[in-house]
């Protein structure tokens, strides 16, 4: 393969570059951070150190590994939750999604598509922009350090529930400020579904694999003497198949079933039947696959499997879309439905901080009675499905345990989809398909301190 081992790709979070054979098709994305090697940090460690310890797999998403751990670990203890306690688990997630996803959209992913090298710019030559990205990090932020107790590595959320009680006054004033902000949603996913993805609006030169999703329709409008089209996004994408959490009744982000766009319909406790991980010789990550053949997750997938269940701000611009129909099989809509979840979960906040203000005093704290078990837990992380599981004994000593991160997940697809790029480029320079090829790894949103956990 033609190496390209002196250009990291930027703008993502962490260290990886891509191995490029231009001339077969073929890439790796190599991951180049040190195994950090959490899981056997676990080993012998208390039950309840693990959703604190977990949490410092990442800085970008504690949270999420946090409530990941705890929901293993519930599931374990066979520990029931109430609605209240639900309620407030789903804003905090939802907050760290909410965190995540303007970070990314706005200081990693959007200079492709507005014109600027990088995040610096911003400030400078898009102000109105700027201020959408400050507004929905920081209320994000507010989300997470309120229900939290700070904004990075919470520490009110445990087994059981949480150890702080909440009064109705903090949760009615961070509701004002949700309702505040939500219009700077609004306006993200405006931007974001103006912006010139490629597979929308890029002219590629194409010849198509047998692995298809769809058919193919030139524009005849649109043709040059390159023999170039116009290429529709459900029609131009390989086919790929979509994992989230489902549970038929919300768009779900704690609990729910293991579902895929190919009938994959799994309880969590069996997520090793349906989730394999490998060890490649080319990584410092592993790759996760489903019966040997890659697939996404994330908020794509979220978006594919769940549109119906979207709240009524976001369903109302969605179906006002012009250009993007939904479900879409272009990776690059990864960005477009980070935009659609910022809206969804801010009204989604608004919505069940409401609920706990007009109830009754909420009951954070249920018993339990920590056993000799074993079980898993999932949650939806802002990249994707996240899996903790843990083998407990009966002095409450963690024994064993495995951690599926989101990225690993992605990692295999990431691939397939940059040699589907390169294989239907062939026209262009080699510069501007490796360009294609590094936005495409920033829509994917991959965290690479996550994927070497």
């Amino acid at each position: 393969m033609k190496d390209i081992l002196d250009k990291y790709i930027c703008k993502i979070e962490g260290h990886g570059y891509l191995k490029l054979d231009y001339s077969a098709a073929k890439v790796q994305l190599v991951v180049d951070e040190g195994e950090r090697l959490f899981e056997k940090l676990l080993v012998g460690r208390p039950y309840s150190d693990a959703p604190f310890i977990t949490a410092r797999i990442c800085g970008v998403c504690p949270t999420a590994h946090t409530l990941a751990s705890i929901s293993a670990l519930e599931n374990a203890f066979h520990v029931e939750v109430n609605k209240d306690i639900e309620h407030l688990r789903r804003v905090l997630l939802a907050g760290q999604i909410i965190q995540s996803h303007a970070l990314h959209f706005f200081f990693l992913a959007a200079p492709d598509y507005i014109g600027l090298d990088n995040a610096l710019e911003i400030a400078d030559k898009k102000p109105a922009v700027f201020k959408m990205a400050l507004a929905l990090k920081e209320i994000g932020d507010d989300i997470v350090r309120t229900i939290g107790g700070r904004q990075v590595h919470p520490v009110t959320p445990t087994v059981g529930g949480f150890n702080k009680k909440f009064d109705r006054k903090t949760l009615a004033d961070l509701k004002k400020r949700i309702d505040a902000n939500m219009h700077f949603t609004v306006e993200t996913l405006d931007l974001a579904q103006r912006f010139k993805y490629p597979g929308d609006n890029f002219q590629f030169s194409i010849s198509l694999p047998r692995r298809q999703a769809g058919n193919f329709q030139s524009n005849s409008n649109n043709q040059s003497s390159n023999t170039q089209y116009s290429i529709p996004n459900t029609q131009y994408w390989r086919a790929t198949q979509y994992f989230a959490l489902t549970n038929g009744i919300n768009y779900d982000i704690i609990g729910g079933k293991i579902t895929s766009t190919e009938r994959v319909k799994a309880d969590v406790q069996d997520y090793s039947l349906n989730i394999r991980e490998k060890v490649v010789a080319h990584s410092t990550a592993k790759h996760a696959t489903h019966n040997k053949e890659s697939f996404m997750v994330g908020a794509l997938s979220r978006v594919n499997l769940q549109t119906k269940f979207l709240n009524p701000k976001a369903k109302t611009a969605v179906s006002k879309f012009k250009k993007v129909k939904l479900p879409s099989t272009n990776p690059f809509h990864i960005n477009l439905a980070q935009a659609i979840e910022l809206v969804h979960f801010m009204e989604e906040c608004s919505k069940l901080l409401g609920v706990m203000i007009d109830g009754r005093d909420p009951i954070l704290k249920m018993p339990y009675r920590a056993r000799k078990s074993e079980a898993a837990g999932a949650i939806e992380a802002p990249r994707g499905t996240l899996y903790h599981w843990y083998e407990i004994d009966d002095k409450g000593i963690i024994k064993k345990s495995d951690i599926i991160t989101p990225t690993v997940q992605n990692l295999a697809n990431i691939e397939h989809d940059a040699e589907f790029i390169l294989e239907n480029t062939r026209k262009l320079p080699e510069d501007e398909r490796y360009r294609l090829l590094e936005m495409l790894v920033r829509a994917y949103d991959p965290c690479i301190t996550c994927s070497v956990h």
